[in-house]
């Protein structure tokens, strides 16, 4: 018989889906033409605190990644812990947004005050596949394949 793999496979295509979605246009704003921002240009042009809240996104996939490859005592933990920094992440940066009063300022435009529903409409394919990389995570963590 061959040895079972311990892998959660569903988990990483998640969190590597997160990761991934982070360096594609995540959001989409339309002001005098079409801007479409990364998570890398968020981080490279926004406030201290937009930074650090975009940073927790690709952190929280970077380690559910590396998570599934290194053995460590309560591995299911860290990866829930993995998945909430990235979603926790993806909320403030949305929230951020919505209440910047224009000190959000990317690729020279700036957003102004937004509502919540405005950002999330706003998402573009890297958003997208970070969504659908954090459902394929959860039901990974949550089935254990």
């Amino acid at each position: 018989m061959a040895k079972k793999s311990s892998l959660n496979v569903l988990y990483l295509v998640g969190m590597a889906l997160v990761a991934l979605g982070f360096v594609l246009p995540v959001f989409q704003f339309s002001f005098l033409g079409t801007y479409r921002i990364t998570g890398f240009d968020l981080v490279g042009d926004g406030d201290t605190a937009l930074k650090i809240y975009t940073l927790l996104i690709f952190i929280g996939g970077i380690a559910g990644v590396v998570l599934s490859f290194v053995k460590v005592p309560d591995a299911k933990l860290l990866k829930i812990a993995a998945l909430l920094v990235s979603v926790i992440g993806f909320v403030l940066v949305a929230v951020s947004l919505a209440n910047s009063d224009g000190a959000a300022i990317i690729k020279g435009l700036n957003l102004g005050r937004k509502t919540l529903s405005s950002v999330f409409k706003s998402l573009y394919a890297g958003g997208y596949m970070i969504i659908a990389g954090w459902i394929a995570a959860a039901i990974g963590v949550v089935t254990g394949k």
